[in-house]
């Protein structure tokens, strides 16, 4: 019986952690790409309904040891100065500070600081490809994971080997519980050792018989390319 129909409860809950897992990653990167257009769009199609003005940092609003606090700038606009808290604060700004803001050419009151937003989004863009590219990554290695062990399953010559330890893989959770792995050995003709260790299967420690030998299928021309399957030994 191939791996791609044999769908034990195991397989099942690595399937669906996998597909939780990757697709988390992959929806905050997707999160992170719309955020940073909608910030880029946004702030062209402000700055383009509108004017630079030379503005004077007046103060620092809530700052303390922990917070860069509010800006509140002063800008003087044909002949008339108006006051503004500022959408964006950066570790430079002081108060008596001069920076440049962009205000709505129908509506002086509305100002922002646009000089940072390049930045933001280039953040935002890299952290959205980091995000989607481990979510992406984690199934592509999967898939080629379960191409090997279709290989192996076809081709592999198999041995019965003898269940050595049996530990929780505390790297992967989910709905608080952990899977497990298995380590084991078999002791060839020839004398020759081999220790194998399974890679991760979503049953409780008690479903595996560790009387029972477990069946590793291994590469016939390379002994450490190998799978171990868990489901020989469960009951």
């Amino acid at each position: 019986m191939s791996y791609g129909t044999k769908f034990t409860k195991s397989r099942k809950k690595n399937r669906l952690f996998i597909r939780v897992f990757s697709g988390v990653f992959t929806t905050i990167g997707l999160f992170l790409f719309a955020i940073s257009i909608y910030i880029g769009v946004e702030s062209r199609t402000f700055k383009q309904n509108a004017e630079p003005a030379e503005a004077v940092i007046t103060s620092m609003q809530g700052r303390n040891s922990e917070s860069l606090g509010i800006p509140f700038v002063e800008y003087t606009i044909n002949g008339k100065t108006y006051g503004s808290a500022l959408n964006v604060v950066t570790s430079s700004m002081r108060p008596g500070g001069k920076i440049i803001v962009y205000y709505r050419k129908d509506n002086p009151q509305e100002v922002r600081y646009l000089e940072e937003n390049g930045w933001v989004v280039a953040v935002l863009v890299f952290m959205g490809g980091v995000f989607v590219g481990i979510g992406t990554a984690f199934r592509a290695v999967d898939k080629a994971y379960r191409r090997k062990v279709q290989r192996l399953l076809a081709t592999g010559k198999v041995v019965d080997a003898e269940i050595t330890d049996i530990s929780e893989d505390t790297e992967k959770s989910m709905n608080g519980r952990h899977p497990i792995i298995i380590s084991c050995r078999f002791v060839a003709p020839d004398g020759r050792i081999h220790l194998f260790r399974s890679a991760s299967f979503w049953y409780e420690s008690y479903e595996i018989n560790p009387k029972k030998k477990v069946r590793v299928y291994m590469d016939r021309n390379n002994p450490s390319d190998y799978y171990v399957d868990v489901d020989s030994v469960v009951g």
